[in-house]
């Protein structure tokens, strides 16, 4: 009855939270903003609105979508565009604050990395594989695991950002395997925004400090930028567990076992049609959790993840109204997981107490990609392109200290695509958009995705787009060749890639330069999932095990006023149902509700910026064990000023500030089944321009 009761009282909460935002939003143009002598008068009220305001529309472009630049009320999927300037004003500090920020999507972490979920999704054992995490078009997921990395392990510093595109639904069309719920397309800053250099420094809870240099400069013909961060926290000093409540193991405190540091760095070089691009980051957190059943409170036990790359492009606007794009690419991913252990029974008797296990896996790969894009006739736009990849793992797992047991996983993968698009403006208010993608690989063989896109606008502001596609996720090498030395897990590689099938209507209406609103309903059905498998021997394995249908709605309305005012919130309904075992599919919230609001304090020079976060119980099983993880309600706030004080930002972050408890679901490599979350944090940062 608790919990029913939570999952109750946490839908009152969201349900009066979107109420009160769509009043604010549709209403608050008339707030009295109090106006300073030469501040820019507020827009009018929606009501008091002319003809000529209401169709004065402010559409932004993104490029994610069909890989070309185009305006988000003609791309084929359902869009949102986060800006640097709400990265300041929330005091986002990782990708994923902006992504738990964004509509229908969530994240978890289990003090190590962080986890994306979205409509009604999310899997343990997933790292982060059916998102596709692009930075200025080149791939960021590895590999091995696939992963697309959100955390502080991420390869960019927020601060080089200029927009981040958040494409909805399959786009394995354009992009692939991975681009199985979405692509993210993070777009950096370039030499222009800059011009000059930049320092910044933070500082905040936790024993938290981080550090920046940049330097940006444009010339004629190119551009160039630099940049390097570091980042020390000690993390959360005292971490209760319940689970491991014995004298034995430190009375269940983890003690300064939270501590995370990174540095990254990144350039890029821009002379005419070609640009050079650069970038490494290196991350180096420790696990309390005592995952995978490793020592409790033992500092030995952490992760490194090292991930770079080197990106050569070529991009040409050709006579005729053809534009070419190519690159070149070499990347490579380094992972290093450190698990302390206690000897067992099984373990080899010349072992000491107490050792040290580890995975020192590495990913080199290297790649082209070449694509044309073609205006054919005026009303059709053809696009056309190729890719491969050629790709080397090494998966070991061993006995570091002292030297013993080890059992080596090296594979090598091929794969090749071809992908098309056209683009055919049947009538003036009538767009039809047909893709379609095959890959090839050596392991599984071949995978076609296509994607059919109808977008109608009856009238200036009013939007209708019907997609249905096809996109599939191919078993990643750590699914299908891992092992270790104690034999808990199971290789397989007969794993099938899983696909997913997506149906979507979306309705999206402009009203002139202020309001802003749009509703998607769709459906996802998945056949062949991956997932993790109990096998009768106590291993554990991948599979083919799952078939999973979703079926929901997400609905947002977004403001934004000339007084520096604006507002966002979302509401998302989830029914995910794994239809094999003819339950609810777990791990996931039916509801999500976001809110975000923006208020000029003074002039345009200082800034508020507030948001509410709501997330539903998401039901679990653990360890065999039914359980949940309560629903929850948590508030962040941010003070924000530029040109108070010539050539300085300023901002200062509470997260959390109601200080509440909350907790995310482990997976089963945790004793525990819930991960308790942060309470109320903050952090001060400055940004000097010079």
């Amino acid at each position: 009855m608790k919990r029913f009761l939570q999952e109750d009282a946490v839908g009152t909460c969201i349900s009066r939270l979107v109420t009160v935002i769509f009043l604010l939003t549709t209403l608050g143009a008339p707030l009295a903003f109090a106006q300073q002598e030469g501040e820019v008068a507020a827009a009018p009220a929606l009501g008091e609105m002319d003809l000529e305001q209401l169709t004065n529309l402010k559409v932004e472009q993104v490029y994610g979508v069909s890989k070309f630049e185009q305006a988000v009320t003609e791309a084929p999927a359902s869009v949102s565009v986060i800006t640097a300037d709400e990265i300041k004003h929330y005091g986002w500090r990782t990708l994923a604050d902006v992504i738990r920020s964004s509509r229908g999507f969530f994240t978890s972490y289990d003090r190590n990395y962080s986890y994306i979920g979205t409509r009604g999704f999310s899997r343990p054992g997933d790292y982060n594989t059916r998102v596709l995490l692009l930075v200025d078009g080149h791939r960021i997921n590895d590999v091995i695991y696939e992963t697309a990395a959100i955390g502080t392990e991420f390869i960019l510093d927020l601060a080089l950002i200029d927009r981040i595109e958040i494409i909805r639904g399959p786009s394995s069309s354009l992009y692939g395997a991975g681009a199985f719920f979405g692509v993210i397309n993070v777009i950096t800053r370039s030499a222009k925004q800059i011009e000059g250099g930049e320092a910044a420094a933070s500082g905040g809870s936790q024993q938290t400090g981080a550090g920046r240099l940049t330097y940006g400069k444009s010339f004629n013909g190119g551009e160039f930028v630099a940049s390097g961060s570091a980042y020390k926290s000690r993390g959360n000093d005292s971490l209760f567990y319940p689970e491991f409540n014995d004298p034995a193991t430190n009375n269940g405190i983890a003690s300064n076992m939270d501590r995370d540091r990174n540095y990254s760095l990144f350039a890029s070089g821009r002379l005419h049609d070609f640009t050079l691009t650069g970038a490494l980051v290196s991350r180096d957190k420790r696990i309390p959790t005592a995952s995978f059943n490793t020592i409790f409170n033992d500092p030995r036990t952490h992760s490194v993840d090292r991930r770079s790359y080197l990106d050569l492009k070529y991009d040409k606007a050709l006579e005729g109204g053809t534009g070419v794009t190519a690159r070149l690419f070499y990347d490579e991913y380094r992972y290093h997981g450190n698990f302390a252990y206690e000897r067992g029974s099984d373990d080899p008797g010349f072992y000491p107490p107490t050792y040290l296990n580890r995975d020192e896996h590495l990913a080199r790969w290297w790649g082209g990609e070449a694509q044309a894009s073609r205006q054919i006739l005026p009303r059709l736009q053809l696009t056309a392109g190729a890719s491969f990849r050629d790709s080397f793992q090494k998966l070991p797992n061993y006995d570091a200290v002292p030297q013993g047991r080890r059992v080596e996983n090296d594979h090598s993968d091929l794969f090749l695509a071809l992908f098309g698009q056209g683009e055919l403006r049947l009538f003036e208010h009538l767009i039809v958009n047909v893709g379609v993608r095959h890959d090839h690989y050596q392991t599984f063989g071949g995978a076609t995705s296509p994607r059919l896109a109808v977008i109608y606008t009856p009238v200036e502001g009013t939007v209708f787009k019907y997609i249905e596609g096809k996109a599939f996720r191919a078993p990643n090498a750590y699914e299908l060749y891992y092992n270790d030395v104690f034999d808990t897990n199971v290789a397989n590689p007969r794993l099938a890639p899983e696909t997913v099938r997506t149906r979507e209507l979306i309705y999206e209406q402009y009203l002139g330069e202020v309001l802003r609103t749009s509703l998607s309903l769709f459906q996802n059905k998945i056949e062949n999932l991956i997932s993790y498998q109990d096998l009768p021997s106590g291993e554990v394995s991948f599979g083919n095990a799952g078939r999973v249908k979703a079926v929901g709605g997400e609905f947002e309305v977004e403001g934004q006023w000339a007084s520096g005012f604006a507002a966002r919130t979302s509401y998302s309904f989830v029914s995910a149902r794994d239809e094999r075992q003819d339950q609810r599919l777990d791990y996931s919230p039916r509801q999500l509700a976001k809110l975000n609001l923006t208020a000029p304090l003074y002039r345009k020079e200082l800034f508020a910026g507030v948001e509410l976060q709501g997330t539903a119980r998401r039901d679990f099983s653990h360890n065999g064990v039914q359980t949940a993880a309560p629903g929850y309600l948590i508030a962040n706030a941010t003070l924000f000023s530029t040109g108070i004080l010539p050539s300085l930002d300023l901002s200062l972050s509470v997260y959390n500030f109601l200080d509440r408890r909350y907790q995310d679901p482990a997976t089963t490599d945790h004793r525990q089944s819930l991960i308790a979350q942060d309470g109320r944090t903050f952090r001060v940062q400055a940004t000097y321009r010079f």
